[in-house]
């Protein structure tokens, strides 16, 4: 934490931040150290000034040690209320999404009709027309109704229609069923990734996400679980095998969904266990991520073509970047009248940052990622099955236990990055590795005709599709600002994701070896590399640029204009030349 945040943080938490009696024993020490003839003559204060440096010096060590210790409580305490439940809601929405895959193995093409040319990959596409264009409207009510409420709702709306699923006599009735499942679980992944920028800095998003996102991997196993231990229920109480399948998830998930109304929060407000200081300090750590990303900073001069260039600066106190935070700066001096200022502004709606989240070129390089990984993710997270089934080595119970350790071992490498990522701040760099891991997996499967090997294959293929996403969010949720274009930029994100979906649903339908579908797949992942390149290229040239000051004109033409500081923070957003942009 640096010392700026600490010295800020301290001043909004004055009133409980460090006992007098700390502040009294720092002073004593000092006095004690004086009057000591042992203590030595390097020890003993020169003169009364520097004895009170000295104390004062410890002081605010003191209370900045005390602060880290209550924010380290309060993250913890965070962690245990909100990644859980995110945890388990994703989880039961990517199962409930994905599941169909074993209920394939269960007898639902036979028992619907369905065939496996047209039928079954169209009852996999309908669920995405739905669920791509409810994403973004989704994901702009989620701070208007409030995400306690929003999401919950459309966990218990949607577990309904699941439950629904397991009922449907015909291949029109799944069609019609997977539309509406589609409509209602749109909203749910954009809903936590904005969800958790609510409460944790850039830098501790990632894994954070990756936590929550590895659900969709577990969902993998716990699928394979569950339809191994009811498979045999076929016939009771009339119902399909299958049927149970649907019925008992989507039954957990109505569950979930209503317990959830009671557990999650609307905001670092409403969170449980927090003691007066911890409650202060959950909304004032995130002034500066949620005001100040868009602040100036004093940088004065700069020296540009030989000569010096007088860049932006701000009148009345010094700012600065704090590095350990993606894009947030470090709070400055600010009078009451700038915060309200900024407070206003920060709660007006913005219609024009709608676009803007969906034209910004470095979202849209991270769409381009999305696309073509997540066609890889669904691909193998609905065939899994089908796939290893194909192998001829394998028993129906097999092929589903068999889908476990791929989902396992993708869990354990998704939570290890995202740590990385976090621990080292570069995003991109984990975004490569992912990608490189899942290149490696499709080329080994296209190539082999080993069916040992092509499991071995899925299961690192596993490992580089489903750890991507997670990072791209973090990625994407701190490129952009703005409450309205970050909300627009994630779903936007999710819409190409969703769309890799529909793409992956026609994939796969050329076995044994599906060597056409993993060549495709491995296209798409070295195209998603290059678009992650260009990303980052692009952050590297932009940043270089804006510490020349050749961004700084807007700003001065603004100001020229007339504006406030507040309006021209609230207007321009991440183009700001001093917001700086994650690597």
């Amino acid at each position: 934490m640096s010392n700026a945040r600490e010295g800020s943080e301290s001043t909004a938490l004055s009133n409980t931040t460090m006992p007098v009696a700390d502040g009294e024993a720092a002073a004593a020490t000092t006095h004690d150290r004086r009057a000591d003839p042992s203590a030595g003559a390097g020890a003993i204060p020169k003169n009364e000034e520097e004895e009170d440096d000295l104390s004062s010096s410890r002081t605010d060590e003191d209370r900045a040690a005390h602060l880290a210790r209550v924010e380290a409580s309060l993250v913890r305490k965070m962690d245990l209320q909100i990644v859980p439940m995110a945890l388990l809601l994703y989880l039961l929405s990517f199962l409930d999404r994905t599941s169909i895959g074993q209920a394939r193995l269960n007898g639902l093409l036979t028992d619907l009709g369905l065939s496996t040319n047209f039928g079954y990959p169209f009852a996999l596409t309908i669920l995405y027309i739905p669920y791509i264009l409810f994403e973004i409207p989704s994901n702009l009510l989620v701070k208007r109704v409030g995400p306690g409420r929003w999401i919950p709702a459309l966990v218990t709306c949607w577990g309904i229609v699941c439950t629904l699923q397991g009922l449907v006599k015909s291949p029109a009735g799944l069609y019609v069923n997977r539309a509406f499942l589609g409509a209602t679980e749109a909203g749910i992944l954009p809903a936590l990734s904005l969800y958790m920028t609510f409460f944790y800095k850039p830098h501790e998003l990632c894994v954070r996400q990756a936590l929550y996102f590895t659900g969709a991997a577990l969902s993998g196993a716990f699928s394979g679980l569950l339809s191994t231990a009811i498979s045999n229920l076929r016939g009771r109480a009339g119902l399909n095998g299958w049927s149970y399948i649907f019925i008992i998830e989507g039954a957990f998930t109505v569950l979930f969904g209503i317990v959830a109304f009671f557990i999650l929060p609307d905001g670092p407000h409403d969170l449980w266990w927090l003691n007066d200081e911890e409650r202060a300090l959950a909304t004032e750590r995130l002034r500066d991520e949620h005001r100040l990303t868009q602040m100036f900073s004093q940088r004065g001069k700069s020296v540009a073509g030989g000569g010096e260039k007088e860049t932006i600066s701000r009148a009345n106190g010094a700012a600065g970047w704090d590095s350990a935070n993606d894009g947030a700066a470090v709070d400055r001096d600010e009078t009451p009248e700038e915060r309200a200022e900024w407070e206003r502004e920060l709660n007006k709606f913005d219609w024009r940052q709608i676009p803007r989240g969906m034209t910004d070129p470095r979202v849209l390089c991270c769409c381009v990622t999305g696309f073509c990984s997540a066609a890889g993710l669904y691909g193998i997270a609905v065939f899994s099955p089908t796939i290893i089934r194909g192998l001829d080595r394998f028993t129906i119970v097999q092929s589903q236990l068999l889908s476990c350790p791929p989902a396992g071992a993708a869990f354990i490498v998704s939570v290890i990055l995202a740590f990385l990522s976090d621990r080292f701040r570069w995003r991109a760099g984990a975004i490569f590795t992912s990608l490189t891991i899942a290149i490696i997996g499709f080329a080994i499967a296209y190539a082999s005709g080993n069916p040992y090997v092509q499991y071995a294959a899925i299961v690192i293929l596993s490992i580089g599709v489903y750890s991507v996403p997670p990072t791209q969010l973090t990625w994407i949720s701190t490129l952009v600002s703005g409450n309205e274009k970050r909300a627009t930029s994630i779903a936007f994100y999710i819409v190409f994701t969703n769309s890799g979906g529909v793409l992956s649903t026609w994939l796969f339908r050329d076995p044994p070896r599906y060597r056409k579908s993993f060549l495709i797949m491995l296209i798409l992942q070295i195209v998603a590399f290059i678009a992650t390149a260009l990303c980052e290229l692009s952050v590297i040239y932009e940043r270089k640029a804006r510490a020349e000051g050749k961004r700084d004109g807007p700003v001065l033409e603004l100001r020229a204009k007339g504006w406030s500081e507040a309006r021209i923070r609230k207007y321009l957003g991440d183009r700001h030349p001093d917001y700086r942009l994650p690597l």
